[in-house]
């Protein structure tokens, strides 16, 4: 006898790698992709002693093994849900090393800063505020990097001159939101994987008036692009024109 398979059983597999300490992104990404998406999750090794630039140029490093503990299972795509290493190299460098990933996979790997450049370019908006969880010089990498990429940085708004992303509140992500105020043409950009995004982003969007974009929001669109899959609530709540790309 033979059964169709349950609801549950899921259509695509989609492997995310994530620092050892990101309480957000896999929360997150869960909620913006499908729920015919199944999402696997693998955890970068802890580094004690480093600090986050040390760790930053030790993720770039691990790219190519980062999925070595998934063994056998077979993904669709891959999301490297880490933002801050790319900010250390140029764009194009940045762009060269995500497509050497993907073709070494054998499957899309989207790596969050790429998912927020290719997000922002199907939006039409070349000009950014950048909300910015990280130290003053990775907020200075952020900003180099964007404009680099041949956008206009209107605004950078720093939540605090230390690295605070994995600390923050909802209720803080959108105190900060509340104090900007962005151009009706521009994007704004809350980049960091680790920040919890989603709450602050849907409370926010009507009252900013401007698309909203976090980086594990980018990501997850550019993976359901790619595999043909609709957005998931989150992603339809807080970003409607990305998620109307997808078929909402």
């Amino acid at each position: 006898m033979t059964h169709p398979p349950r609801a549950w059983h899921p259509t695509h597999r989609v492997a995310l790698v994530t620092p050892s300490a990101n309480p957000a992104v896999e929360h997150e990404t869960r909620h913006l992709l499908a729920p015919q998406a199944a999402l696997h999750v693998t955890r970068m090794p802890v580094m004690p002693g480093t600090t986050l630039e040390q760790r930053n140029a030790a993720y770039l490093e691990a790219l190519d093994r980062s999925l070595d503990g998934f063994g056998a299972l077979a993904m669709d795509a891959a999301i490297y849900g880490i933002t801050g290493p790319s900010y250390a190299l140029p764009p194009a460098e940045d762009a060269a090393m995500q497509d050497r990933a993907s073709a070494a996979l054998g499957r899309p790997m989207v790596l969050a800063a790429r998912g927020l450049a290719e997000a922002l370019a199907a939006l039409g908006r070349p000009r950014l505020l950048l909300f910015s969880p990280y130290p003053g010089w990775l907020t200075e990498r952020a900003e180099r990097y964007w404009r680099a990429a041949g956008l206009e940085l209107v605004e950078s708004f720093k939540v605090s001159e230390s690295f605070r992303a994995y600390e923050l509140t909802p209720e803080e992500v959108a105190d900060g939101l509340a104090k900007l105020s962005p151009p009706a043409d521009c994007a704004v950009l809350l980049s960091g994987t680790g920040m919890p995004t989603l709450d602050a982003m849907e409370w926010m969007r009507e009252r900013l008036g401007v698309p909203l974009l976090s980086s594990n929001l980018a990501s997850a669109w550019a993976v359901s692009k790619r595999l043909g899959l609709p957005p998931g609530p989150a992603l339809t709540a807080c970003n409607p024109e990305l998620a109307a790309m997808l078929g909402a």
